[in-house]
């Protein structure tokens, strides 16, 4: 390889490891900003907050490794020219993404006490958190979608708009729970409620940005076949690379 084009690869890998990083700080900090605001309201709720993030970091780890899996992937097929096979990745990271996340949503949805319990033994705790938690659960699924569209857009010469949305969930999670928690502008002071309604509704603007972007012509997209008839052989192929990852991950957190 030509010293010209190793300069190429280089700038161009780091590009997208930087998008990655980006993308992956955009998500802990929507969940973050959540702990960080009720930490001016009270200690018990910032506590409770902190605890019950801990189910959502647990599910970052798995849609890290399908990141990963996809990104490897995607990257390879998508300079090869061939974005029918970067669609069948993208339906294929979805379906996991998607399962692991209504895992995650119906557990912290209908037994949120039995999920705190799993990090704390304390009763305040448990009862703060457990509606925030049986609020906040609907962001997984959000999540579950918007994470690998993201990570998509990344691969196919999308970075910024992919950027652009992350951050202005972000900025929209920061100003809904400085009205949702505090009262603001004629809102009613909803505490703990308040920053899992905000992390949810900033959740629910990053997916309908995604959606609408899968709207575009010209561009990869998400379709229905890739999902419910994946391609046997490049599942094996994102299997190959995920699994490893993902164990790694699970065992790190």
């Amino acid at each position: 390889m030509s010293l010209m084009k190793k300069e190429s690869f280089g700038r161009h890998l780091f590009a997208l490891v930087l998008s990655m990083a980006v993308q992956n700080l955009f998500s802990s900090l929507v969940s973050a900003s959540d702990a960080l605001m009720l930490g001016f309201l009270d200690q018990m709720s910032l506590s409770a907050v902190s605890l019950a993030g801990q189910i959502s970091f647990v599910m970052s780890l798995f849609h890290m490794a399908f990141i990963i899996g996809a990104t490897v992937l995607a990257a390879q097929y998508w300079g090869k020219g061939d974005p029918e096979a970067v669609e069948q990745v993208e339906g294929i990271t979805l379906r996991a993404s998607m399962l692991i996340s209504t895992v995650f949503f119906l557990l912290a949805l209908l037994v949120p006490q039995g999920f705190m319990h799993l990090f704390t033994q304390e009763t305040a705790l448990i009862e703060l958190g457990a509606p925030y938690l049986r609020l906040v659960s609907w962001s997984y699924l959000f999540t579950g979608w918007t994470q690998v569209v993201l990570c998509i857009m990344k691969n196919t010469g999308r970075t910024l708009r992919s950027t652009v949305y992350g951050s202005t969930a972000l900025v929209l999670n920061i100003v809904l729970n400085a009205i949702f928690i505090f009262g603001l502008l004629g809102f009613p002071a909803m505490g703990i409620r308040g920053a899992a309604l905000a992390t949810t509704l900033s959740r629910l603007a990053e997916l309908t940005l995604t959606l609408l972007e899968n709207c575009r012509k010209g561009t990869v997209r998400v379709r229905l076949q890739p999902i419910l008839r994946p391609d046997s052989a490049l599942r094996k192929q994102f299997w190959k690379h995920t699994t490893p990852v993902l164990a790694n991950e699970l065992v790190w957190g």
